[in-house]
This record gives C-alpha cells, sequence and structure tokens, in this order.
C-alpha cells in the first residue's frame, strides 16, 4: 500500500474539514487557515497551522501569496514534508484555499521527486458570482503548473450534501491508497499507482462493493463516468491510464471500459480486492464545463452592474424631480448626491468585469 507515502495539506474551511477526514485515518496532514473562527470547527484537530495577520484573507484570494510570505515558518513546514505523494485540497470558491493552493502547488514542485496531486472542491452553480469566479482562476492556474501530477475536480453539484461528498471522496481514495490486494494472476501494485499518480491531467475513480452479488462493468462505468462526485468528463476519448482493482471473486471487463472512455497508454489490473475500483488518470481538463463555469459567472456580474446602474440613474431622475420643488440650499445637497452616485458608478466601471478575484 501506498499510504505511508501519502500527505495531505488542506487550506481554507473546506480544505481543513476534508483534510481532518483524513488526519482521523492516521494520515499525515498539515491544516493551514487564517480564520481562528473556521479552525473552532476541528478544535480536536492536531498540526493547524494559522495564517498569522490574516484572519480569512478578507474575500481577496490575492491575499494568499502575500499571506504565505509573511508566515515563513508555514512554508518551511510544507517544504520539509517527508512523504513522496502530496495532497493540497482547497475549496476553488473560498479565499484562502483557493487563493494557496497554487502557491502551495508551486513550492511543493520545486522537488521533482515529489508527486503533487492537489484536489479542488468545485462550487455549485447556484454559488454566488465571485465563488464561481475564483474557482474559474484557481483551475486555471493549476493547470499551467506542468510539474503538477493528477488533478483531482470534485463537483459540489453532486449532491445535496457536502459532507456525503467529502465521505465519499475520502473513503475512495483510502480505499486506493490502502490497497494491497495480491493474486497469481495479476497486480495493481504501488509504482503503478503512483505512475497514474504522476501523470499531469485530470484523476477520477470509482468504487462499487458487491457484497451479495457480482458487480457487473457496466455498473462501475455508469459510476466511473456520470454517477460520481466529479466533474463531467470531457467526451474526447483521451485517457493516460486505467487502473482496474477486481473484488475478490468479481471480473470488470476491461475491454468494456476502454470502450467508454477510451483506449490509454497503460492498462493496470490487480484481483482479490476488498472492493471494485476503478481509475483514470492523464484525462484531458475539463475545459467546457471550467470555461462555462467563468464565462456564466462574468455575464451575471455585467449583468448585476448594468441593473445597479438603471436604479442609479433613476435615483438621480427622481432627484432631479424634487429638486426642482425644493429650497436652493435642498438643491444644492441633492446635487451633491447625484455627483456621488456618479463617482460610485465610475468606481464600478473600473471594477471591471475581468475575471478578478
Amino acid at each position: 500500500m501506498i499510504k505511508k507515502e501519502v500527505a495531505v495539506i488542506g487550506l481554507g474551511l473546506a480544505g481543513e474539514t476534508v483534510g481532518y477526514g483524513f488526519q482521523q485515518r492516521n494520515y499525515h496532514t498539515l491544516l493551514i487557515n487564517g480564520s481562528e473562527q473556521d479552525n473552532q470547527t476541528i478544535s480536536s484537530a492536531k498540526n493547524v497551522l494559522v495564517l498569522r495577520g490574516y484572519d480569512g484573507l478578507a474575500g481577496d484570494r490575492n491575499l494568499a501569496l502575500e499571506a504565505l510570505k509573511n508566515n515563513i515558518d508555514i512554508v518551511k513546514k510544507i517544504k520539509e514534508i517527508e512523504q513522496k505523494i502530496v495532497l493540497p485540497i482547497a475549496s476553488g470558491g473560498g479565499t484562502t484555499g483557493s487563493g494557496s493552493i497554487t502557491h502551495v502547488s508551486d513550492i511543493i514542485c520545486a522537488n521533482p521527486e515529489k508527486i503533487v496531486c492537489p484536489i479542488v472542491l468545485m462550487p455549485r452553480k447556484d454559488e454566488s458570482i465571485q465563488k464561481r469566479i475564483n474557482a474559474y482562476n484557481t483551475v486555471k492556474e493549476l493547470m499551467e503548473i506542468e510539474e503538477l501530477g493528477a488533478m483531482i475536480l470534485v463537483n459540489n453539484d453532486a449532491h445535496k450534501d457536502l459532507q456525503k461528498i467529502n465521505e465519499t471522496l475520502i473513503n475512495m481514495l483510502d480505499r486506493f491508497f490502502t490497497d494491497s490486494s495480491v493474486s497469481k494472476g495479476s497486480n495493481f501494485d504501488d509504482s503503478e499507482k503512483m505512475r497514474m499518480l504522476r501523470e499531469h491531467g485530470v484523476f477520477v475513480l470509482a468504487m462499487l462493493s458487491g457484497k451479495d452479488k457480482s458487480v457487473s462493468t457496466q455498473d462501475m462505468i455508469n459510476v466511473l463516468t456520470a454517477k460520481n462526485i466529479f466533474l463531467p468528463l470531457m467526451n474526447d476519448g483521451v485517457v493516460g491510464n486505467i487502473g482496474i482493482i477486481n473484488q475478490k471473486d468479481n471480473h470488470l471487463d476491461e475491454h468494456e471500459i476502454i470502450q467508454a472512455v477510451g483506449t490509454p497508454e497503460n492498462i493496470f489490473t490487480g484481483n482479490n480486492g476488498t472492493a471494485n475500483i476503478v481509475c483514470l488518470s492523464g484525462l484531458s481538463f475539463p475545459v467546457d464545463y471550467i470555461s462555462e463555469l467563468g464565462k456564466s459567472a462574468v455575464e451575471e456580474q455585467r449583468e448585476r452592474i448594468g441593473k445597479r446602474r438603471t436604479l442609479q440613474l433613476e435615483e438621480i431622475n427622481i432627484g432631479l424631480e424634487e429638486s426642482r420643488k425644493t429650497a436652493s440650499s435642498q438643491k444644492t445637497s441633492k446635487r451633491r448626491k447625484s455627483s456621488l452616485d456618479l463617482l460610485r458608478e465610475l468606481d464600478d466601471d473600473d471594477d471591471g468585469t475581468e475575471m478578478n478575484s
């Protein structure tokens, strides 16, 4: 098993929450946040590191680099991680996590011996504009780090209960990391698992346990490609590696899986597992989904700014009508208010609608 080679870094509240789940299963973890209030939600956690002077980053993910620079002791602890496989985890829509995960990944990637596999918890489509813009920028920045290994993109739209999504993620990855199945036929060994995780691109996995009956290949394909907790796969047939672990006395047809997801460069198979697991790595990034997420957020932002401008102009017109019926001193007051409204409009225009957090 490769569990002892795995370290987890939870960043921000959501990342810490998932990281704490791994910590409870005895993984080496660092939990990093600037908010003391957030940290109180995991009061029994260990290795909690506070970004001193940056309580929640005030909603500005661009402060993350500054926060890390001013807390160099935390950067040192990150660099000193001994495990070969490192999983930085963060909410794409948050502030501390989304702002710091790219910098933390860069820091670890400076060591070519490390396998860095970021996990980004993606916001629901109906979440706030800023959260969706943050997530867009986070994934875009991570995609630009060529040294990264596999990236896991979790879809928070997969279930109404976020805790259920977190538990599913932890359970599946833990089962993958702790697998030690052995058979005379073939084995999905540790070096092959590491090879899958080192492959740049998207990583997904599916797990089904057949207690009373066998699990069909189609059942696994459905879970792998549709009924899961990850962002939708690109339908382009690009896949670097396929890994299969057959539960004892079960057999998944690798040819059917290939027909469903594409022809890989490598396929690794093992038997006698405690559950049926199929995983894919080296997948294309879901650029269609990510682009639409960012585009929809920006369009809504423009619409909101337009509505605000219209309302402000209506207020100005009302003010002008009322000013004709009031004394000159009141006119001066109205004019000042209208001028301030216009200044606010200019400020709004200066803010722009670029996808900046």
